[in-house]
């Protein structure tokens, strides 16, 4: 039996990244991804060109319809757009006694891509005070968890003192993609309850990181709602993600998007 999962997110036009980059990644690893779209964007694969903001009230909408119909397991969040969107989501998570108590929340926080800001100060301030205390798992890369934390993370153990401060403010577990650090492998830090822990994984030679990171978050959520803690869904996103990765082919002049089949 699949247990659906929410995403909520940014619809993408070259459908590299995004809810399509969802909906192909719960589908390659047998899960059903839910979609609310947050915004549509205006992008290919060399880069974000226009974007335009779906009222707050038809976000909440969507997200209330789907939740009285098919009960995800778990929610993922992706581009959130404003200041306004993120506050709704806050709400609806604040109130008590209802389905989202149960849910788990898979929180990623894209904030850039390709050099382009997707949220401003403002929103990253209600980012920080509105979703992070909801966060049962927080997935940012470097930039992400340098604006998040405040700490400038040049090394893994700067990684790590980042991943603590931001479970500080609320998120239970914390995983920090290090993917934009120097190095022969990649080190990522996940950090929660048990304890601060370093994986060290493969460094491809590839432009195909399009959509790397909403493959991965949404990867985690699809194991989390198989019933999979959360190092286990680390890793098999780990190697579902590297996978695609490899099997990726050039349909446009910049970043390659992940081919997702591989996983069907």
């Amino acid at each position: 039996m699949i247990s659906p999962i929410l995403c909520i997110g940014q619809s993408d036009s070259c459908a590299g990244g995004g809810i399509q980059a969802d909906v192909k990644t719960a589908m390659a690893l047998g899960g059903y991804a839910a979609t609310i779209v947050t915004e549509v964007s205006v992008q290919n694969t060399k880069g974000v060109f226009a974007s335009h903001p779906v009222p707050p009230i038809m976000v909440h909408t969507q997200i209330q319809k789907v939740m009285e119909d098919i009960k995800p397991t778990v929610i993922k969040t992706g581009a959130l757009c404003n200041e306004d969107v993120i506050n709704m989501i806050g709400d609806m998570l604040d109130e008590k006694d209802t389905d989202y108590d149960t849910i788990q929340l898979v929180v990623d926080p894209v904030m850039q891509r390709t050099g382009v800001d997707l949220l401003d100060k403002a929103g990253r301030d209600a980012f920080k005070r509105r979703l992070l205390i909801h966060a049962d798992i927080l997935t940012p890369n470097i930039t992400e968890a340098t604006k998040l934390s405040g700490i400038k993370i040049g090394d893994v153990d700067a990684m790590c003192h980042a991943a603590e401060t931001l479970r500080t403010l609320g998120a239970k577990t914390v995983i920090i993609k290090g993917g934009d650090l120097p190095g022969e492998a990649i080190q990522d830090v996940l950090s929660d309850e048990k304890g601060t822990e370093i994986y060290n994984h493969e460094r491809l030679e590839t432009k195909a990181h399009y959509g790397a990171g909403a493959t991965f978050s949404t990867a985690v959520a699809v194991g989390l709602s198989k019933g999979q803690d959360v190092r286990t869904a680390y890793q098999g996103a780990i190697a579902f993600m590297l996978k695609a990765m490899q099997a990726a082919e050039s349909i446009g002049d910049g970043y390659d998007p992940l081919n997702h089949a591989v996983g069907l």
